[in-house]
């Protein structure tokens, strides 16, 4: 037997099967076309509730791989299938025989996409975003820091036109230069904005933006619940940004609205928010803000425990498939 025999049959014994059944219930997924849900969803007093958002996030995925198919009304079906190749890019499945370029790319953006599909904690993300109140002004300039596929970029398009925004400016930074790319290229087709390949850790990344206030900054670029803040670069972003733009500043909604960090034990904790540029004050640990660890943080005025984000969402996804999606934190 040839080689490259034994390596197909060698493969074909991790491949499995993905979750069954529809990834969420039909409900969930309102028929029509990316964009046009997206029009639909930027009216002032256009109902949104978590169901609704999870749709948007399935179609936005769908876009972000197949953008050949941005403005068709993708089925149920077809969102699912995508949803089990993804869940089962490193194993394989039958639904990725012969697939070897959509497997790779499934491969290369795995973690930007993983963080889009686990649909409650983004859900919970884009809910809390659409609640705040946006700051009245002339314009509307809003930041996504670490855009990953672009979702919260989305998010900030929604508030800002359901405030009456009708062309808001909307700037994201992504360090990974693919993920970068093929963000700008769906966001920028959408008509919401750009996203930069950039290291929102450096100063001068910002001196280029249109003057005025920032009505808007999204940053995610936490750690997981117990682990040290260092490992993610979400105080470095927060002490660029705040020394690039100051003033700039003042009357921001920021997403997360707080962080919540914390010693080993738990004794000495840290709030970090706007107020204090996410820097804290100290807390009495006397240890680099880098050696605490991640605990909570607040979204919508709520403190919620990082790894307890989306909680009460679950049941967006359909059962079968919520240990495999959701996974972001």
């Amino acid at each position: 037997m040839a080689s490259d025999d034994l390596r197909t049959l060698a493969l074909q014994l991790l491949e499995r099967r993905p979750p069954p059944g529809p990834v969420v219930p039909a409900r969930m997924v309102l028929p029509g076309s990316l964009p046009a849900l997206i029009e639909t969803l930027a009216r002032p007093g256009a109902a949104i509730d978590p169901p609704v958002l999870a749709g948007l996030c399935l179609k936005y995925f769908h876009a972000y791989v197949h953008p050949e198919h941005l403005a068709a009304d993708v089925s149920l079906d077809a969102l699912t299938e995508l949803a089990g190749q993804f869940v089962r890019r490193r194993g394989g499945c039958a639904q990725l025989a012969g697939q070897g370029g959509l497997r790779r790319f499934l491969l290369h953006h795995g973690f930007a996409l993983q963080m889009l599909v686990d649909l409650p904690k983004t859900v919970h993300l884009l809910a809390a975003l659409l609640t705040a109140e946006v700051p009245a002004g002339q314009g509307f300039l809003g930041l996504d820091i670490g855009a990953g596929t672009g979702i919260l970029l989305l998010g900030q398009y929604l508030a800002a036109r359901r405030a009456g925004f009708e062309a808001p400016t909307l700037i994201g930074f992504e360090c990974q230069p693919h993920v970068a790319e093929r963000a700008h290229s769906l966001v920028s087709a959408l008509g919401i904005g750009r996203v930069h390949r950039a290291d929102a850790t450096k100063a001068g990344v910002y001196a280029e933006l249109p003057d005025g206030p920032v009505a808007c900054v999204t940053n995610e670029t936490l750690p997981s619940a117990g682990r040290r803040l260092y490992k993610e670069p979400f105080a470095a972003i927060n002490e660029a940004l705040f020394a690039a733009l100051g003033p700039r500043l003042a009357n921001t909604v920021f997403l997360p609205e707080a962080v919540w960090a914390c010693d080993r034990p738990g004794r000495s904790w840290l709030r970090l928010a706007p107020q204090n540029a996410f820097a804290g004050d100290g807390g009495g640990q006397g240890k680099p803000l880098r050696l605490a660890f991640m605990r909570d943080v607040e979204l919508a005025g709520q403190r919620i425990p990082v790894d307890r984000v989306g909680e009460g969402l679950a049941g967006l996804v359909s059962p079968p498939w919520q240990e495999s999606l959701c996974r972001r934190w």
